[in-house]
């Protein structure tokens, strides 16, 4: 994703570029810190002076930590992780406000790149805005949410959706475990043995032929070989996602569109009780 040339968001405000509704919800300081969000709601339209130009939709929602106090330096690590596993490396040392303002400038700045020149080459040849191709209109939605996890562990998640005039829009979601005494993405190298790997992919195996048999209203899918038979883990062997979270009660698991299936098969939520996972685990979540 490009990220250069950005333009401050207060200044398409202003100027009736679009319509925006943004703001931060603040928690209640209690001596630990509180889960809050910021969020923006913005349409800008592709030529700042014609609102019957092409429009991009924009809706953030950014959830953080509201530090109890200006000591409390582990909850400012949680949320420098947090920006980075929600937009990447380059914005994540800003606060959350203008995190979400730089975050949207950059996103409308890449859909005027992306289709102005050819807006306006249309227009030139007589083609008039009613008649305009509707992959000149972009759709971006992230939103996120920070929940409590087994233990010492926030659970993170950040869904991603995107059209950008292409066959069909796009979603995707990342899962994260932070270490709440350091602020750190937990992984699961750090966790599982390969010998428990082992064991749970047997496990997962069970659940994806179970889902797959659901969705495709049959029973007769039993195997690897009857999965890749209907598309499903055709270029992989059994793995377990970077996309996890340790919960109170055990451990689900995310593949999305794509990662091992068809696109029209959606994505594929795995839940493990702790009843399941077991055998197959050591100290390192119990």
């Amino acid at each position: 994703m490009k990220t250069k040339d950005l333009f401050p968001i207060f200044f398409m405000a202003a100027t009736g570029t679009g319509i925006m509704l943004s703001g931060c919800v603040e928690g209640q300081n209690g001596g630990e810190a509180t889960v809050n969000a910021c969020r923006m709601d913005t349409t800008v339209h592709l030529i700042n002076t014609d609102p019957a130009s092409p429009a991009c939709h924009i809706k953030l929602s950014f959830a953080y930590l509201n530090p109890w106090a200006e000591k409390d330096s582990v909850s400012e690590a949680v949320n420098h992780t947090l920006k980075q596993i929600y937009f990447g490396d380059l914005y994540a040392h800003l606060a959350p406000r203008m995190f979400v303002d730089t975050i949207a400038s950059s996103l409308i700045g890449d859909y005027r790149r992306d289709v102005l020149d050819a807006y306006r080459t249309d227009l030139e040849n007589g083609v008039k805005p009613e008649d305009m191709p509707s992959w000149y209109n972009y759709d971006f939605e992230i939103t996120s949410s920070l929940e409590k996890g087994r233990d010492s562990i926030w659970n993170y998640r950040v869904v991603t959706f995107q059209y950008m005039g292409g066959a069909h829009p796009n979603t995707w979601a990342k899962w994260t475990n932070i270490d709440a005494q350091t602020g750190k993405p937990v992984s699961g190298e750090t966790l599982f043995s390969s010998a428990d790997k082992q064991g749970i992919c047997r496990l997962i195996l069970e659940k994806i032929i179970g889902a797959a048999n659901e969705r495709l209203e049959t029973d007769t899918i039993t195997s690897v070989e009857g999965l890749r038979a209907n598309g499903i883990l055709l270029d992989e062997e059994v793995f377990i996602p970077e996309n996890f979270l340790l919960k109170e009660d055990g451990i689900e698991l995310l593949y999305n569109p794509y990662e091992i299936a068809p696109y029209y098969m959606g994505s594929f939520e795995i839940k493990l009780s702790d009843e399941e996972m077991s055998p197959y685990l050591g100290t390192a979540i119990k």
